[in-house]
């Protein structure tokens, strides 16, 4: 079965700004138990943008499930040049992980801005189930696109990580 992970990006509104710190290594933490979760559910193939956050976070974690298990990530790029503004490390992980997909698909050869909603109607029609990460409340165009195709939903909510 294949599932489709995207972020609303709330982790990037977090106050610390290094992923090594509180509360990031938490929310890895629990992304892994999520995807692995999944993965023991019967969900062996895995969309991600690839996107900084959540995503690209994911990707990583798919990645290295891969080495010992049969596990799929798939990768659907917004637009061509999605990383050319991103600092050089964030840039290698992302071409590092491109290299390692099972497959990449360019959903639009320049950005529009609705390119990133195309990514996500691409990624969840090939999905059985669509996992947000974030709150649902907050504008989530993929969330209504997935509840119109009828696609199974699941939600890990970025509260859960805040530092009180």
């Amino acid at each position: 079965m294949t599932c489709t992970i995207i972020s609303t990006g709330e982790e990037l509104d977090l106050v610390c700004k290094n992923e090594k710190e509180p509360p990031y290594p938490e929310i890895k933490t629990k992304l892994l138990e999520k995807i692995w979760e999944l993965y023991c559910r019967g969900y062996d193939r895995f969309w991600v943008n690839c996107e900084y956050g959540v995503p690209l976070w994911c990707a990583e974690i798919i990645s290295a499930l891969r080495m010992y298990n049969n596990i799929e990530l798939h990768i659907a790029m917004p637009y061509e040049e999605q990383s050319t503004n991103w600092v050089e490390e964030f840039r290698d992980r992302f071409f590092e992980l491109h290299a390692r997909a099972d497959s990449v698909e360019i959903v639009s050869d320049q950005y529009d801005e609705k390119c990133y909603n195309w990514a996500d109607e691409h990624m969840i029609d090939d999905s059985d189930l669509l996992l947000v990460i974030g709150n649902i409340a907050k504008n989530c165009y993929g969330a209504g696109y997935a509840k119109s195709q009828d696609i199974s939903m699941e939600i890990l909510g970025i509260d859960n990580f805040r530092e009180i």
